[in-house]
């Protein structure tokens, strides 16, 4: 059995500033709302393959967003329904919508050997890089995100948040205007790993664009990034689409549909 595992905001779903920025498909539809606002898309091309993916194989969703951010895409709760979703950075593996009572279990004790959030918060609160936040919010007890000012943007050492985030054991990633700040137990592989020995998966495809994907890609039997993907800044050796933005996505998505796969993806060998 073979299973897509892959990141979404800026890997398959797109915000209109990323369409903007590097253009679209032929056709997008509306995927998220937020108090009338619109906030994610998905390219006709790219919901038509994730169709024909579900049907030959698991489709996991893999995502930083809370379940209750997750849920609020249309598209993954009445068009293509995943069995399976990984949400918190993997924190929350979810089977029909209800999290797994022994992943969730085994999370919350391996957090017991981190700093503990509300610390991280106050340590947070005295960085400069802070004074360029307009709000401060954390996902339930797990992890923190800045919501960035469009003007300190810029002014923040991403760097520098990443190893200051090293020493406390947690880890740091910039993701357009939020700055995730999150234990180094939550990482999105090992959710999926966990899944890969319970379903009894041979092989898993997988594609990320932050930080925060690159031990999914890196160690997945296939992996890639968005050519726009922060992750490239860190790791130049992974693989990375042709096209940027939305047409990233639909170059993924068709090339998992017709398995033209090898020369593309890196094949890892665990011999």
């Amino acid at each position: 059995m073979k299973a897509f595992a892959s990141d979404l905001d800026r890997t398959l779903i797109y915000s209109k500033k990323m369409i903007e920025a590097y253009g679209a498909s032929a056709g997008y539809e509306l995927i998220e709302t937020l108090g009338g606002k619109e906030i994610s898309y998905i390219s006709a091309a790219t919901a038509a393959n994730l169709r024909r993916i579900d049907q030959d194989m698991y489709f996991i969703p893999v995502t930083t967003r809370t379940t209750e951010q997750y849920e609020r895409i249309t598209f993954f709760q009445k068009d293509v329904i995943p069995e399976y979703a990984i949400t918190t950075n993997g924190a929350c593996i979810l089977k029909n919508g209800r999290p797994i009572r022994e992943w969730s279990n085994f999370i919350e004790s391996r957090l017991q050997s981190c700093t503990p959030i509300e610390d991280i918060c106050e340590e947070i609160a005295k960085l400069p890089l802070s004074r360029s936040a307009e709000r401060i919010r954390t996902a339930h007890h797990y992890f923190v995100y800045l919501i960035l000012s469009k003007e300190g943007i810029s002014g923040i050492d991403a760097a520098y948040a990443k190893a200051w985030a090293a020493e406390k054991g947690w880890q740091a990633s910039l993701q357009g205007r939020k700055l995730y700040f999150i234990p180094e137990p939550l990482n999105k592989w090992k959710a999926v790993d966990y899944l890969k020995r319970e379903l009894n998966i041979d092989k898993v495809y997988a594609a990320g664009d932050s930080l925060l994907d690159f031990e999914l890609i890196a160690q997945a039997d296939c992996g890639v990034s968005p050519a726009h993907g922060e992750v490239l800044h860190h790791h130049p050796d992974l693989h990375a689409t042709a096209h940027w933005g939305m047409k990233a996505a639909d170059e993924i998505t068709e090339r998992i549909v017709n398995e033209e796969i090898k020369p593309y993806f890196r094949m890892i060998s665990y011999d």
